[in-house]
């Protein structure tokens, strides 16, 4: 069934509702194609509308409250202290070593055996190979890591809050041109370039291990694993148990 006849859901429409921009609604089971198609295109077109396109995927426990708006959340999230992303990430980090010891080197593995990540796939039930139900939502920020501000993402067990997502998005936009892409309920996913210099592929890999350890010890094992999938990979994927 086409998807004009399919309404959205309850959620979905609380979503769009709560974003308050321009959106186009894909129902559970559209092509990859259609929804890779309309990011690629809003992608294309984002600096000329002045918007950041992102794919949210909607679930039964998307985490919002709805008697807040998007602005209260700006208000919030805006008014925090300024996080110095590299100084945030040192400090995970020397934690990280000082809990591990001599098995910190184990943790860090060799550069070797990545596999490139280069297609969107947070939206994708896996066992139907379609989507689920989504909103591309196109979201009038000048600067993409602004998002962090609009939609209420983070701040469980060990994903960062919205504040630490917002200056570590900056961060990561200003030195490799990241821009976050899709949100569901526990992943993010980024839009980025390859990072052919190995070197600066692994102090990535680094910072990616600090703001999510989920990605090495519940995925590629090392995070000398994952470096080497940063150099070919066109996607950063992130998840948190």
């Amino acid at each position: 069934m086409d998807k004009l006849f399919k309404k959205p859901s309850h959620n979905a429409q609380s979503v769009m509702k709560y974003l308050g921009c321009p959106c186009e609604y894909f129902p559970a089971g559209s092509s990859v194609a259609a929804v890779t198609n309309a990011y690629n295109d809003a992608f294309a077109k984002r600096e000329i509308g002045g918007y950041t396109p992102v794919i949210f995927v909607i679930e039964e426990y998307m985490d919002f409250d709805e008697s807040q708006s998007s602005a209260d959340l700006q208000k919030q999230v805006f008014a925090a202290p300024p996080i110095d992303a590299r100084e945030w990430f040192e400090k995970v980090l020397s934690s990280y070593k000082e809990d591990y010891g001599e098995d910190w080197n184990d943790v860090v593995g060799e550069m070797e055996n990545g596999q490139p990540m280069t297609a969107l796939s947070g939206f994708l039930n896996f066992e139907t190979r379609k989507s689920w139900e989504c909103v591309l939502a196109k979201i009038p920020v000048k600067n993409p890591w602004e998002i962090f501000a609009w939609f209420p993402f983070g701040g469980w067990n060990e994903c960062p809050a919205p504040e630490e997502m917002l200056w570590i998005g900056k961060y990561w936009y200003e030195k490799y041109g990241a821009v976050p892409a899709v949100i569901t309920r526990d992943v993010l996913e980024f839009s980025a370039h390859p990072i052919r210099d190995k070197s600066a592929a692994m102090g990535l890999a680094l910072e990616q291990f600090a703001f999510c350890s989920d990605i090495v010890f519940q995925g590629v094992d090392t995070i000398g694993c994952l470096a080497d999938s940063l150099t070919e990979s066109s996607v950063w994927y992130f998840w948190w148990d």
